[in-house]
């Protein structure tokens, strides 16, 4: 255990100037030509998990057309670096409005068009689900941790419905993705990282024509099972 504190002290000191670093050139990217950033997004990210001794193995593969709807299973404050590596084209999120506090996180999230969410402000939920909407009819990829929030014993925890209701009134399709590792590397109660294979399994799309029938419970038991088949995980109430 020793020598993993070591090492992620080490892994620190590196993140932190990377990360920066980073953020600054995507930023800037962003301005200049927003069509570099979704290229160079995915390198900054694999240099940011490497710097944790790290690099992830993508299985399956996104599909061409879109926009999607991405729902990810959460377990480490990695999956935002991780995520990055899902998507092809333009993609943008839903995060909580707290990130946007963060300094220089917060402006890269606003570079890409993310949208806050407060989950205990009903209202100010629902106005961030409309938002979502909107930037969906951009044709711009909209990603989603439907937990809310990052397990703490590494089992997927209840989904929110909000990304199901925004699947179904924009009738998107789901691309749900399975991560498994990350818990292992870097928990939400633990400081230190232990570097870990991390596998991202790229499910089948969930394709709008069985909408109708499932509804909304059953959309969203249907992806609950399926994050729960590519992450290898339980789940939390199970």
């Amino acid at each position: 255990m020793l020598i993993y504190k070591i090492l992620s002290v080490i892994s620190y000191l590196f993140f932190l100037p990377i990360f920066i670093f980073s953020s600054i050139l995507l930023i800037t990217t962003s301005f200049l030509y927003l069509p570099w950033f979704y290229v160079l997004d995915k390198v900054c990210c694999r240099i940011i998990l490497l710097s944790f001794f790290i690099w992830p193995k993508i299985n399956g593969r996104f599909p061409n057309d879109g926009p999607y709807i991405i729902m990810m299973n959460h377990s480490s404050f990695l999956d935002v670096f991780i995520f990055p590596l899902v998507p092809r084209g333009h993609y943008t999120g839903v995060t909580a409005a707290s990130n946007f506090k963060i300094p220089v996180f917060s402006a890269l999230m606003r570079s890409i068009q993310a949208i806050p969410i407060e989950r205990k402000n009903l209202g100010a939920a629902i106005e961030s689900i409309k938002r979502a909407e909107r930037v969906l009819k951009q044709n711009i990829h909209i990603g989603i941790l439907p937990e809310g929030t990052r397990t703490l014993n590494g089992r997927i925890g209840p989904l929110k419905k909000g990304g199901f209701h925004m699947a179904i009134n924009t009738n998107t399709p789901i691309v749900p993705v399975g991560v498994s590792g990350a818990f292992d590397v870097k928990p939400k109660n633990r400081w230190w990282a232990m570097p870990s294979s991390i596998d991202i399994k790229i499910g089948e799309t969930i394709n709008t024509n069985i909408y109708t029938e499932l509804g909304i419970e059953g959309l969203k038991n249907l992806v609950e099972e399926t994050l729960i088949i590519l992450s290898g995980e339980q789940y939390e109430n199970k």
